[in-house]
């Protein structure tokens, strides 16, 4: 098979454009309006990594993070000029001589264009771990719902401390799972002691005794909810911060 021109998934982060696709994703299954754009996006039911094969990379701008010796995949990819630097040249003639370059090769064949639309919302650093566990909250609740539907109930009958032990218990079978691999329990769902270097098998899943428990944990889901509902809510319009 012939080697794409345009790999448009190398050097890229797709953390966030998965967290972006997963939000989109529960945006659909509550009902929400959505950007008529996100018709670009395809089928959306699909898992993300298959999503991305498909679709995303086609989507997405091209990123790289910086000058690099070439490699084999940009060898041939025409998003890269590949320079023959002299060894014995100086780092400020190098400068010198590379801007000159570049600027005559973007004369003669153009800047590289790329797709504006669906481009991260400029702002400060993100905290992936913190929007992650956003969505772990949302998911919580919305299986809890289910279930109480199911049991003849009604999503009233969710309650905050509900949600808190699902999302415990979320995290602690995840740390069990990947042993110890990937995000912590965030410490303000824990009783306050210790943060990341809390033994999540310590941590008591359905113990709202503890003081620390209503000031911090409670509220921190109500936090994590509230969140995660105004990122969909974004990301319904087409949005998602960078």
């Amino acid at each position: 098979m012939a080697k794409p021109k345009h790999s448009k998934t190398l050097a890229l982060n797709k953390e966030p454009f998965r967290l972006w696709y997963e939000f989109l994703k529960r945006a659909k299954a509550k009902g929400m309006k959505v950007s008529k754009d996100y018709i670009e996006w395809g089928d959306t039911s699909m898992v993300f990594n298959k999503w991305w094969q498909v679709h995303g990379a086609n989507l997405v701008p091209i990123v790289a993070t910086g000058v690099a010796l070439a490699s084999d995949e940009t060898m041939h990819d025409d998003n890269y000029y590949l320079f023959a630097i002299p060894k014995n040249l100086s780092p400020r003639q190098t400068r010198v001589e590379a801007e000159h370059l570049m600027k005559k090769l973007k004369a003669e064949h153009g800047e590289i264009k790329l797709n504006a639309r669906w481009r991260l919302t400029e702002g400060g650093k993100t905290k992936y771990e913190s929007i992650r566990a956003y969505l772990h909250a949302i998911d919580c609740k919305d299986k809890l719902i289910k279930q109480a539907v199911a049991a003849g109930k009604s999503a009233d009958d969710v309650k905050v401390v509900d949600v808190l032990a699902a999302l415990r218990l979320y995290y602690i079978k995840k740390h069990e799972r990947y042993k110890g691999k990937g995000d912590w329990m965030p410490q303000r769902l824990t009783h306050g002691d210790g943060g990341h270097e809390t033994d999540p098998k310590k941590i008591i899943v359905s113990d709202h005794s503890h003081p620390k428990v209503a000031t911090d944990s409670i509220n921190a889901v109500r936090e994590y909810l509230k969140k995660g509902e105004a990122l969909m809510q974004t990301v319904a319009a087409g949005r998602f911060p960078s």
